[in-house]
């Protein structure tokens, strides 16, 4: 056994995961509408629900994807934990189906007549027809499946040559237990078991291990699936560790029942459905296990069900600082609170606006909210900005809800209209941190740019919009309400002043021909966004400051 063994072993099963990797990308424009209108129809019964698992997986050939399906369909009420359960446990069905794949060609057809082929046409075919959405797609899972063979083709080459050149009978006489948790082992780590089926399918084909042991190691690997549920369920809800556990429970019990009875099994598919070829058997044993342990789940799935229900129970942690503490027998201390609340909120959206254009001052501080943003919200800075910016409307979206329940309770005129223009600054607020939200993609492009022109008009906006929200916090941080506000109605001013110069400025550099046309009309929309978010956010602190109105 060479070194060049050994890598060609290695490099073998890194081009079955990129093909396999290539199938799932192909697939993915399929993952959404129709095969989520799909699941959905077709889980009102646990058969169905079984069914639909078992085939979705079969042709996305990932059942991570349907996992992740069934897990938002949870989440939003479309699918109770039976019919949930009974979905993933049709995708273990379905997950043996690219074994079966790799079994009957793999092993069966001269890879050389089909592997080259689809190789060659498909990256032909990537190249030459990339604006072709469909043949894109076609030639993506091509190129996925050929590189599967090929990589399968190099294992066998492989394999066959260390059995010349290497005795493995020494290793053979380990209790099948060691096999188990090699196989666990192994999946745990490439994060897929197709990979260690292939492995192991590889090995049985030169004759290098038993199927007695192939069968154990490919149980280590149904177990390492269940790892990788388990690590991917920690720190997620109560629906996706029920999910997890569900799955977990039925892995576990699968595997161990198939090692305790591998030879009565294996007697059973060799004798009664007379499968000889050792390939063909540990693939039916795999399927077998899967088939016959939800065989036996489909009776006691609404007891599963209700089971899992129980399993983490989650009290829903409100996001809310303030307003929990309200109470709607004193109206003051609702508007109070809520006046706390919405300031801590326009706290927290100009330091994400700043964040956005990496803005990071040193005049960020003598807030009444900083202890409270410090302790609760500065670890969110550290997470990408699409997930700040969801973490800001699932705050917003608890504060409206609480102000619908409660305004039509409150009695008093002044509390009533002092609320409601701090609720019209909430929803400036929002409004600001959405409008940068949507301009960071064009503000990252300008900040990377090689243009100058284009460098130089993002350094233009970064010290602009750095100078708007330094006068702005300062108003903001008074702790007289009513003082500062003809310092922002002078920043409303400045700010529509700043961007009809920008414009004149841009006018200038497009009749200068530095600019294409695409980065025209980027430059120009982005001045307006950015124009009408600090519009936005300064009118926020306006209402929130201002108790005249």
């Amino acid at each position: 056994m060479t070194a060049t063994d050994i890598w060609m072993l290695i490099a073998g099963l890194g081009l079955f995961l990129y093909g396999m990797f290539h199938l799932e990308e192909s697939m993915k424009q399929m993952e959404g509408r129709s095969f989520k209108l799909f699941l959905q129809k077709n889980t009102k019964n646990k058969f169905k629900a079984i069914l639909s698992g078992t085939i979705v997986t079969g042709v996305l050939q990932s059942s991570s994807i349907v996992n992740l399906m069934v897990l938002s369909f949870v989440g939003a009420g479309i699918l109770s934990m039976r019919n949930a359960i009974a979905v993933v446990l049709g995708a273990n069905i379905g997950g043996t189906f690219n074994s079966w794949l790799v079994a009957l060609l793999g092993f069966k057809v001269e890879l050389n007549n089909i592997t080259l082929p689809l190789i060659g046409i498909a990256g032909i075919c990537l190249i030459v027809f990339k604006q072709k959405k469909l043949i894109d797609q076609i030639a993506l899972f091509c190129m996925g499946l050929g590189m599967l063979f090929l990589g399968l083709q190099f294992m066998k080459q492989s394999m066959d040559a260390m059995m010349i050149q290497f005795d493995f009978s020494p290793y053979l006489s380990y209790p099948r237990f060691v096999f188990l948790l090699i196989g666990l082992i192994i999946t745990s780590i490439v994060q897929t078991s197709s990979a260690t089926v292939v492995v192991v399918l590889t090995a049985l084909y030169a004759h290098v291990i038993p199927i007695e042991t192939a069968i154990a190691v490919v149980l280590g690997a149904e177990l390492g699936t269940t790892v990788k549920l388990i690590l991917g369920a920690i720190g997620g809800n109560a629906a996706k560790k029920r999910v997890a556990l569900g799955n977990s429970l039925f892995n576990v019990f699968t595997s161990a029942a198939g090692f305790i009875f591998i030879e009565p099994i294996i007697q059973l598919i060799t004798n009664t459905f007379l499968i000889k070829d050792p390939i063909l058997v540990l693939v039916a044993f795999q399927t077998f296990i899967n088939l016959a342990g939800v065989l036996l789940m489909y009776f006691f799935l609404n007891n599963y069900g209700n089971f899992l229900e129980n399993q983490f129970k989650e009290n829903k942690k409100s996001v809310l600082q303030y307003l929990q503490n309200a109470s709607i027998e004193v109206p003051s201390t609702i508007t109070d609170m809520m006046s706390k609340e919405i300031g801590l909120y326009i706290e927290r959206v100009i330091r994400f606006n700043l964040t956005c254009f990496h803005i990071k001052p040193n005049w960020l501080i003598n807030s009444e909210f900083e202890l409270d943003y410090q302790s609760q919200y500065a670890k969110n800075e550290a997470i990408e900005l699409p997930n700040q910016y969801q973490y800001l409307k699932e705050t917003e979206g608890e504060i409206l809800a609480y102000y619908s329940k409660v305004i039509s309770q409150m009695k008093q005129s002044d509390e009533i209209i002092r609320i409601n223009k701090l609720i019209e600054a909430l929803r400036n607020a929002m409004y600001s941190a959405k409008g940068m939200k949507d301009v960071y993609q064009d503000k990252t492009e300008f900040s990377n740019s090689i243009n100058e022109v284009k460098y130089e008009m993002y350094h233009q906006f970064q010290a602009e919009l750095s100078e708007f929200y330094k006068v702005l916090y300062e108003s903001f941080v008074n702790k007289e309400m009513s003082n500062g506000l003809d310092s922002i109605t002078l920043l409303l001013e400045k700010n529509k002043t700043d961007f009809d110069e920008r414009i004149n400025h841009f006018y200038f550099h497009v009749g200068q021909n530095v600019l294409k046309e695409k980065d025209i009309s980027t430059l120009f929309n982005l001045n307006r966004e950015l124009y009408s978010s600090c519009k936005a956010i300064a009118l926020a602190v306006k209402d929130y400051k201002n108790k005249s109105e």
